[in-house]
């Protein structure tokens, strides 16, 4: 026990055990500075000989966050051994203060357990979600790469058939230059005979 009778400040604790239930009672403050026994009380409690662990807090008309902390605590690891803690009987602003910090699973609440199954859900759903987005776009990618080659090999065929054509515009080219080089020549001789060329 912390604190004697009439210390308003300190915490009193007692302890009723049973076949498979322990009935812990509060009363005073539990705070930082009065929670370390009860935190020992607890872990002790969590030995496996009890299934059920009750808080009585009809008596606490204070709680700070260092109290519910050690109450968290024992949450947590009654969970981890198969040990159901439950506060009772807890004051309005202890209450208020165990809701506001989303610890109402503390008092036994269902709508907290049913908000925390749904909001794995959601988390669960939205990583499904992210992951076939970043599948998508993968895919997306590996589409944009095939349409970007498909394009590369189009410009390449497209550069080939103007090479081709550039050549067979050359080549004609030559061979009009030639024909007109041999039209100039058959001119030329032609002249030279019109005009008597001593050399014909």
């Amino acid at each position: 026990m912390i604190g004697g009778p009439d210390d308003a400040a300190g915490l009193h604790l007692s302890v009723r055990s049973g076949p498979d239930r322990v009935t812990i009672t509060l009363a005073g403050e539990l705070d930082r500075l009065t929670a370390p026994p009860l935190a020992d009380l607890l872990s002790r409690t969590m030995d496996g000989r009890a299934s059920h662990v009750e808080i009585n807090m009809a008596r606490v008309g204070f709680m700070d966050a260092g109290g519910l902390r050690v109450l968290l605590n024992a949450y947590r690891l009654g969970a981890e051994r198969g040990v159901t803690v439950r506060l009772h009987r807890a004051q309005p602003p202890v209450v208020w203060m165990l809701r506001a910090m989303d610890a109402g699973m503390l008092l036994g609440d269902r709508g907290e357990a049913r908000r925390a199954t749904v909001s794995d859900r959601d988390r669960r759903a939205d990583e499904r979600d992210r992951r076939a987005d970043d599948r998508d776009r993968r895919a997306d990618e590996r589409d944009q790469r095939a349409d970007e080659r498909e394009e590369q090999a189009d410009d390449r065929e497209r550069l080939a058939h103007e090479r081709d054509r550039l050549l067979a515009e050359r080549h004609r080219r030559v061979r009009e230059h030639e024909r007109w080089e041999d039209i100039r020549e058959d001119l030329a001789n032609i002249r030279d005979r019109e005009h008597g060329d001593p050399d014909s």
